[in-house]
């Protein structure tokens, strides 16, 4: 289990990992530019599905996701493989 302490990749570093930009994903999505930039600055959380929706275009898992917006993912089980 990770440490409260330890770092994680904020929501922008995931979106440069995936070489990608806030308006690529926007064009691809249907998600306005402006709420990921709100998601990416942590003014705002995701919807459950717009999360699902990410996740998969940055290719990284919700756990991934939820912890790069900055929310407790303590007692949450690592994926497993499929």
């Amino acid at each position: 289990m990770k440490s409260s302490s330890e770092s994680f990749l904020t929501l922008k570093q995931l979106i440069e990992c995936a070489n990608t930009t806030q308006r690529d994903i926007a064009k691809r999505t249907g998600i306005s530019e402006r709420t990921i930039n709100d998601w990416t600055a942590k003014r705002k959380t995701p919807r459950l599905d717009n999360a699902l929706v990410l996740c998969r275009e940055l290719g990284v898992s919700l756990k991934t996701l939820s912890q790069s917006l900055g929310l407790d993912t303590t007692g949450i089980p690592d994926d497993s493989p499929s």
